[in-house]
């Protein structure tokens, strides 16, 4: 039986081997299964060594290096989707699709992927960077960029944050797209997309196929002072870690 700190390591190995799990998507290729499988052991053997599940033990910032699904799903806009299908080959097609129309032809890709926990305004941020165009040219003829890269910082945030018996839950309340730093704007869209909130969770309602207000809830199964694991309601995995450079403290909400 290895011990945490050689688990840990492994886990870190098998993440960064996989581009963020992001290699195992089966959709783009079948390859690397034995990796899945690989984190899957990991995790199982790591969970008994947790530190105690606690609101201080898991508040804070968290940044995801591994997840055995698509990155965007980490969110609570996607999370709450997912609790609203209430049906995994749904919701797995309804984010296959999602995931070929952001990211055809690679012109769109994630970038960092956070969130910030803060029980005592009982919220959570969470964000993940897109870039659109990052390398756009002429194949096999091509030896410059055609097009600049555009994109910003979808921020999402939920409310009621609460943690009871290891389970997250929260409530969507809103999202907007910001500016990253070295990142340019989206053009002609930007002053009429970016920087302002849409009210997700009021439009939520409106639709009458939604029976209750967006909400979420996630099981923590791991953590410690630099590494927190959690699993969605169909079993999908999510491992964070502590920034090296706090990020989403600073957000304007």
């Amino acid at each position: 039986m290895k011990d945490r700190k050689d688990l840990k390591a492994l886990i870190y190995q098998v993440a960064a081997a996989t581009d963020r799990g992001q290699r195992m998507n089966a959709m783009i290729a079948p390859m690397y299964q034995n990796k899945l499988e690989e984190m899957k052991k990991l995790v199982e053997d790591l969970q008994p060594l947790s530190d105690e599940i606690t609101q201080s033990s898991i508040e804070g910032e968290w940044e995801l290096i591994y997840s055995s699904v698509e990155l965007f799903r980490s969110s609570p806009f996607f999370l709450a989707i997912e609790k609203a299908l209430n049906d995994k080959s749904k919701s797995d097609l309804f984010f296959k699709l999602h995931l070929l129309q952001v990211g055809s032809f690679g012109l769109s890709t994630v970038g960092r992927v956070g969130q910030y926990l803060n029980f005592t305004k009982g919220e959570m941020i969470s964000t993940f960077d897109t870039t659109i165009f990052g390398l756009t040219t002429i194949p096999i003829l091509g030896w410059f960029k055609l097009l600049p890269t555009f994109g910003g910082r979808v921020i999402t945030l939920a409310n009621k944050l609460q943690l009871k018996n290891n389970i997250l839950s929260m409530e969507l309340e809103k999202t907007k797209v910001s500016e990253v730093d070295g990142l340019g704007k989206i053009p002609f869209i930007d002053s009429i997309l970016m920087e302002r909130w849409y009210p997700v969770k009021t439009v939520w309602k409106l639709l009458p196929w939604n029976k209750e207000n967006p909400n979420c809830e996630i099981s923590v199964i791991y953590v410690d002072k630099d590494l927190r694991i959690i699993r969605d309601m169909h079993g999908a995995l999510f491992v964070y870690i502590r920034p090296s450079i706090p990020l989403l403290k600073q957000t304007t909400i």
